[in-house]
């Protein structure tokens, strides 16, 4: 591999310089001295230049003495003179950038710069191309390495095309233009390849760039980091995505604008990203006391501002992602228990769950929700949402046995998807069908109209359920509703259920689980009913506050 990149890099090296070392010829060659201005010293030291001398360039680098010395390369006088006012010209473009700091090109812009680097290219090698099987192997080559790959070639190659132009541009642009070059540099190859064999019809690809227009105001239009969330959101909702997600990635956009302080993607660099992503390792989540988890950041913030800049790109609002790339390493955490909850937890959550009466000043389905909740959750599997949300008419008879139905219709569901899962036998016997019966039409577990009132009412009933198993069950390493989903799938797999149908139960992707369900697919009870039944003490009559007290042990192990 070492070896075909050494091959690699020398021959586009070769092949795509646009200019040649001129032999110097005594101290008849005129030459240019001119002094870096003084504000800029500093700043121009040791920068690589790419001079233009006549047709050609030369690479100059600023001395330390805040010098620019280039040779002209021609003895005569009058062409000296002339070449002269171009360098001068050229040399004050790069002072000019230099105190206006780094531009954002227009993704026009960037395209044009890379057609430009295409051109000059194919024109260096027209008239002699070479063997045609070099650029076969250049194509060969190049044609399986990664981005990452891709980037660092041509990078060397970015550097020189932007200096030829005097262009002082930011790591967004950089970027864009390098992905850009790499792209163009694959159809250069092609071409040339086409030249070596006999092939010299007109290059039609040429066309598709258009022409390099580097005059235009050089403080592009402001673009606003929330116009463009507003513009992500209308097709993300066109496309079906989760309300939850619009609220997520939001917050994630204006997070990043009170940590810049403007609203401007086009001033949007990688270096912001990445600060604003270690503001956010950083920061303290008050409900833990500690820094925010690499996984929020990951997939919270950056997922969020990754999307909503490819989505800018994608419809040319700006000219690259300054997001792409970035993201948080993943941290081995310790686990020192399971994520689900152990049978004396469980039966611990339960006989409270079964013993809950209510508070005086509680709202009767939210009772109702600890009541039976923690029950579905851990005799059916799914999400906590999925059964806060659950209807009346979402309860009905299929044959033998009892099924709930899990649908969009009735609120949020992750894989927007409807499913039936049958109910445990014991949930019959412990009455909550008898509870279903007897409630009104309509939602069981909280109050909403229809849809359009769920969420809200629906995250305010999730968290009183996990308050409620966090009151019995103290330990802070398990996630108190999803705990419950966990332990289902460790009890699937002592109790030797079908791995595809309790995935289907679950509603959990895997080889070999169907993507469309009609109905109830075949066997779904009888691998329910497999899970054993939870023994409760007291025989689950219905506790006084005292004896309730007593089934929340104060001094017992971890997790109780």
């Amino acid at each position: 591999m070492i070896d075909r990149l050494n091959w690699y890099t020398e021959t586009v090296h070769m092949l795509l310089r646009m200019a040649s070392p001129i032999r110097r010829d005594g101290s008849s060659v005129h030459y240019l001295r001119k002094r870096v201005p003084a504000d800029l010293t500093d700043r121009a030291v040791g920068l690589l230049l790419r001079v233009p001398v006549g047709d050609q360039t030369a690479t100059v680098k600023v001395g330390g003495n805040g010098m620019v010395k280039v040779s002209l390369r021609t003895h005569d006088p009058r062409e000296a003179k002339a070449r002269q006012a171009k360098v001068l010209a050229y040399l004050d473009d790069v002072w000019q950038s230099l105190r206006d700091g780094p531009r954002r090109l227009s993704h026009k812009q960037v395209v044009a710069l890379a057609g430009d680097f295409r051109r000059r290219a194919i024109a260096r090698f027209d008239e002699e191309p070479g063997p045609a099987t070099v650029w076969a192997r250049l194509l060969e080559v190049s044609a399986g390495w990664d981005e990452a790959v891709q980037l660092r070639e041509a990078g060397p190659f970015v550097e020189e095309h932007l200096a030829r132009h005097a262009l002082n541009v930011d790591e967004g642009t950089k970027a864009a233009l390098t992905r850009e070059m790499f792209k163009v540099g694959a159809e250069i190859a092609e071409v040339l390849k086409g030249r070596a064999e006999g092939n010299y019809t007109p290059d039609l690809g040429a066309s598709r760039f258009p022409v390099l227009q580097l005059d235009a105001p050089k403080d592009a239009a402001s673009v606003s980091l929330r116009e463009l969330f507003k513009g992500w959101k209308r097709e993300a909702e066109a496309a079906g995505k989760a309300p939850k997600t619009f609220d997520e990635y939001g917050s994630a956009i204006e997070r990043l604008v009170s940590f810049l302080k403007y609203d401007d993607a086009m001033r949007v660099t990688p270096k912001d990203i990445v600060a604003y992503k270690d503001m956010r390792l950083a920061t303290i989540n008050p409900r833990t006391g500690k820094p925010l988890s690499d996984k929020t950041v990951r997939d919270g913030d950056l997922a969020a501002l990754k999307a909503v800049f490819k989505w800018a790109v994608g419809n040319h609002h700006i000219p690259s992602n300054p997001a792409v790339g970035i993201t948080v390493m993943r941290r081995t955490a310790e686990r020192t228990r399971p994520k689900g909850y152990t049978d004396d937890e469980a039966i611990a959550i339960l006989t409270a769950a079964l013993a809950y009466k209510g508070a005086s000043d509680e709202l009767a389905k939210t009772a109702a929700a600890k009541r039976w909740v923690p029950w579905l959750l851990a005799l059916a599997g799914p999400r906590v949402g999925e059964m806060v949300q659950l209807r009346r008419q979402d309860v009905r008879r299929c044959g033998s046995h009892w099924t709930v139905t899990i649908t969009p219709e009735a609120g949020p569901v992750k894989n927007k998807r409807r499913r039936d899962v049958p109910l445990h036998p014991q949930l019959v016997e412990l009455g909550f069908i008898d509870f279903v019966e007897a409630s009104a039409e309509g939602y069981l577990f909280l109050t909403a109209k229809d849809r359009s009132e769920v969420r809200g009412r629906l995250n305010a009933v999730k968290n009183r359920l996990s308050e409620f198993a966090r009151s019995i069950v103290r330990d802070e390493r398990i996630r108190p509703n999803h705990a419950w989903r966990h332990r289902f799938v460790t009890l699937s797999r002592e109790h030797d259920l079908s791995q595809e149908l309790r995935r289907m139960i679950l509603a959990q992707g895997g080889k070999g689980v169907d993507e469309e369900v009609y109905g109830e697919p075949a066997g779904l009870y009888r691998e329910i009913c497999k899970l054993p039944r939870y023994t409760i003490p007291s025989g689950g009559q219905v506790l006084d506050a005292a004896e309730q007290g007593a089934l929340q042990p104060q001094n017992g192990p971890p997790g109780l």
